[in-house]
């Protein structure tokens, strides 16, 4: 089976988002996800912190000798799948086993101390693994998403990951393309964070109507410019009417009520407007990945279309000329030869090493 492997970087303001999906809060909307089955996943690392402590944890751990910033990439989230046919005849325990080997070649590559949550998931149809590592170079220990996650390191990953599953009994091979399962989750990913753009929007409204309505004050204010008072002739007092003074006392009291709740709707107001923006942020990158993710996946079904149809060619040619036996025994035996080729080199090598 291919490799299916899929990762995206996150900043600290995505975590959050990521933790709720991962541990099942808030609105499912994912048709997939049983959740009377949920109680079936579980986390290769144990740990009493959620996911957004486990980051911070580890930053903190590093900051003083890195340089972190509010964009920083602290995270990258990883997504490893066991695609269905494979699940059908490996059943649950070995591919139970197959995403622990998984999760002991992430924690070989980029430290177990950086490796902070490898959640599997058993609700679905198809078991697969959430798996966070953060950035930090085993080399200097400073966080440097840059330096961690290459183009070259990503390549590396998806050709020594199978190697290494191939040692541990595994039939894998590197992957040829994005998988199913991962479009999928990029697609409720994006679908959720509409949802929750459309939430703080509303919720933004509703803020922005009732900071107009405190704005009422302004009219107390013209009231009490209108209040009637006489200056008294002993001491420079100043004489109201008793109902006046009661208005006065009573808009003093409302007045300072309304400036607390101006005071909470202004930083409410301005912390929904950041959410909202970083929100709108992850939603662009995911419609961004999402594209790169179909792009791929229509080459994908041409390549294989083509394969097919030269596959097709080739097998009517062979058979119009009553060649498939003989081919059969041409590519038996150039088998057999590499084989032969292999021990002898093999031979030359231990016989070069023993010298």
């Amino acid at each position: 089976m291919d490799f299916a492997w899929n990762t995206q970087k996150n900043n600290m303001s995505d975590i959050k988002g990521l933790e709720k999906e991962q541990e099942r809060e808030g609105k499912i909307s994912n048709e997939e996800i049983n959740l009377d089955k949920t109680h079936l996943n579980y986390d290769l690392v144990q740990s009493s912190l959620n996911l957004y402590q486990r980051v911070k944890k580890r930053i903190d751990e590093v900051r003083s000798v890195s340089r972190i910033q509010k964009n920083s990439v602290v995270d990258y989230s990883n997504i490893i799948t066991v695609p269905k046919d494979q699940f059908e005849k490996w059943g649950i325990d070995k591919s139970k086993e197959y995403l622990k080997e998984v999760y002991n070649y992430f924690c070989k590559e980029f430290g177990a101390e950086n490796v902070i949550s490898a959640k599997v998931h058993l609700d679905e149809t198809t078991p697969h693994m959430h798996l966070h590592f953060v950035p930090v170079n085993k080399d200097n220990g400073k966080l440097q998403a840059r330096s961690v996650m290459t183009p070259g390191r990503i390549n590396k990953i998806h050709t020594d990951a199978p190697s290494y599953l191939q040692e541990k009994g595994f039939n894998v091979t590197r992957g040829t393309g994005k998988t199913e399962k991962s479009l999928e989750i990029h697609e409720f990913k994006l679908e959720k964070i509409k949802d929750n753009i459309k939430t703080l929007e509303n919720n933004l409204k509703a803020v922005e109507s009732e900071y107009e309505a405190v704005k009422g004050i302004k009219s107390c204010i013209w009231n009490i410019e209108h209040l009637e008072a006489k200056k008294s002739f002993l001491g420079g007092k100043i004489t109201l009417l008793e109902k006046d003074y009661n208005k006065l006392v009573g808009l003093a009291k409302q007045g300072v009520y309304n400036a607390d709740k101006i005071w909470d709707l202004e930083r409410e107001n301005k912390e929904l407007k950041s959410e909202n923006n970083s929100f709108r942020e992850s939603s662009y990158k995911i419609n961004k990945n999402l594209s790169a993710i179909r792009s791929d996946n229509t080459k994908l079904k041409n390549t294989i279309k083509e394969l097919k149809e030269q596959g097709q060619a080739m097998f009517e040619i062979l058979s119009k000329h009553n060649l498939i036996p003989e081919a059969t025994e041409q590519l038996h035996c150039m088998r057999e030869s590499q084989k032969i080729s292999n021990k002898v080199l093999k031979k030359s090598m231990n016989f070069d090493m023993e010298r």
